[in-house]
């Protein structure tokens, strides 16, 4: 984009925690270098018994064998996780006071779960069965969605044009599900198309990895019925030679997001609410890695550091020439999110909506 005099524009998207965001800029690309926090080599990478680590050929034959440590799945787990205030509950720190999302419960309000904590969000039906005032009488948050996109009663139908008024809704239901990703797909909504990928993903990633083999006996001890014995099995590690957390977040992606109604017309709002998924995003970022400035325990024989003479990187990769800085992560971590949600305008009723069964 050029200025009506021809020179470039300079305007930047948000300034944050001491980083500014460019104008232009299409994905936020943020590297940190680990080690194991307990000066042994043996990491034990994601995987499962009957499969095992993820352990692949470099292709341009640089970097031997790479191997998952964690994959995205788990990661977007993770930095989840890090907005939590109480882990089992789903609740969100006091810096996120104000931003939506679900909480569903029973009887004497016993808490059932949360779109936090739920990993399919909307497409869970305990979540989509459940009712709440803001929604109209007896109405359910799969009845408000249908009624709010103007799908038929089947939930199969809807006008295509009114696709994109998905992302306001969402925005003003689960906001961290258009950071994360979603799909509104279960019994209720079975029209295709109302998803998002995630826009923020990340990765730990090891380098020129050697396989290790450790060895393990289960006894059962004390007067124990069983007929197992004594079994003898194989756990599967790996060192490394270098391992790097990797997060990628796609600015293009949220800017091109429809995040008020259409009959709003309200560009300071459409800006306000960008700048405030934009910010989630980085904050997400930097709140793991202050705790990989210490020590992150990923599994038992998992903990992982930041190498304490290689700071972070971040890459504003866009249309004018990238280049590479450190990333204030710690400055970014103690930033209050509160006034970004106020200047959203969310509805102040949702925080979290309680869904009733």
């Amino acid at each position: 984009m050029q200025t009506t005099d021809n020179q470039p524009n300079t305007e930047s998207l948000l300034t944050f925690g001491g980083l500014t965001i460019p104008y232009d800029c299409r994905r936020i690309f943020i590297t940190a270098e680990l080690e194991p926090s307990n000066d042994d080599p043996r990491i034990q990478p994601t995987g499962f018994p009957d499969v095992g680590p993820v352990l692949y050929s470099d292709p341009a034959e640089k970097n031997g064998l790479i191997c998952l440590i964690e994959s995205e799945a788990s990661m977007a787990n993770r930095l989840e996780e890090v907005c939590f205030l109480y882990r089992h509950e789903g609740t969100l720190k006091e810096s996120f006071a104000g931003l939506p999302y679900l909480r569903a419960e029973g009887k004497n309000g016993v808490l059932k779960t949360t779109s936090t904590l739920d990993g399919h969000r909307f497409a869970s039906d305990f979540l989509a069965k459940g009712k709440a005032e803001q929604f109209g009488k007896n109405k359910s948050l799969a009845e408000y969605i249908k009624n709010q996109l103007r799908m038929d009663d089947s939930g199969k139908t809807m006008p295509i044009a009114n696709v994109p008024n998905v992302f306001p809704l969402v925005l003003e239901l689960d906001t961290m599900s258009l950071v994360h990703g979603f799909q509104i797909s279960n019994k209720q909504i079975s029209f295709v198309g109302l998803r998002l990928p995630r826009a923020l993903t990340a990765s730990i990633i090891g380098f020129g990895c050697e396989r290790i083999s450790v060895p393990g006996v289960k006894f059962n001890v004390g007067h124990v019925e069983s007929e197992s014995g004594q079994p003898i099995f194989q756990k599967s590690r790996i060192s490394a030679k270098k391992i790097k957390a990797r997060f990628s977040i796609d600015v293009g992606l949220l800017s091109s997001l429809r995040l008020v109604w259409p009959s709003e017309e309200n560009p300071e709002k459409q800006a306000a609410r960008f700048k405030l998924l934009l910010a989630i995003s980085l904050w997400k970022v930097a709140a793991f890695l202050d705790l990989l400035s210490i020590e992150l325990s990923l599994r038992t024989e998992c903990k992982l550091r930041l190498k304490p003479d290689i700071k972070p990187k971040v890459k504003l990769e866009g249309n004018s020439k990238s280049s590479e800085q450190n990333f204030p992560y710690d400055s970014i971590a103690n930033e209050d999110l509160r006034g970004r949600i106020k200047a959203a305008k969310i509805p102040n009723d949702r925080s979290p909506l309680i869904l009733k069964y």
